[in-house]
């Protein structure tokens, strides 16, 4: 699953890249912000029976991968979950998407695409991650 996302963690000096970094290592740099955004991209992950914890610190980037501009998005293919409302301009949510709400709160699906709230749990609480996690297992 490839998560768009407008804002890219600080590095260690030794990383150049995410994919050269420990989850552990961005958010101990980066702080309770990254903890949020990485905890919640595992337990979108997450099979049944795993622990999230354990995707995000050991597994996530064999699952996830992240992209800071439309730019770097593939072609097509692949799940692609638009984070926030940064990229709305560039890829407006189709007037035909499918839509998941939970309380106040939503995601939209067309195609491979799902435009998500930013991921902080005001925004995207468990039991949206819930409801969006069903409906993926659903179509697959």
């Amino acid at each position: 699953m490839i998560f768009l996302i407008p804002n890219a963690p600080i590095l260690p000096d030794t990383c150049d890249s995410y994919l050269d970094c420990a989850p552990t290592q961005l958010i101990e740099l980066n702080g309770n912000h990254w903890r949020k955004i990485l905890t919640i991209i595992a337990k979108l992950l997450t099979e049944p029976g795993e622990d999230w914890r354990i995707v995000r610190d050991q597994y996530i980037w064999e699952r996830a991968k992240l992209c800071f501009s439309a730019d770097e998005l593939p072609l097509k293919g692949e799940c692609t979950v638009i984070v926030g409302k940064t990229f709305l301009e560039q890829m407006p949510i189709p007037q035909d998407a499918e839509q998941i709400v939970c309380r106040k709160h939503a995601v939209y699906l067309s195609g491979s695409y799902i435009w998500s709230p930013y991921l902080d749990y005001r925004q995207f609480p468990n039991v949206l991650i819930e409801a969006l996690k069903t409906r993926l297992k659903v179509s697959s």
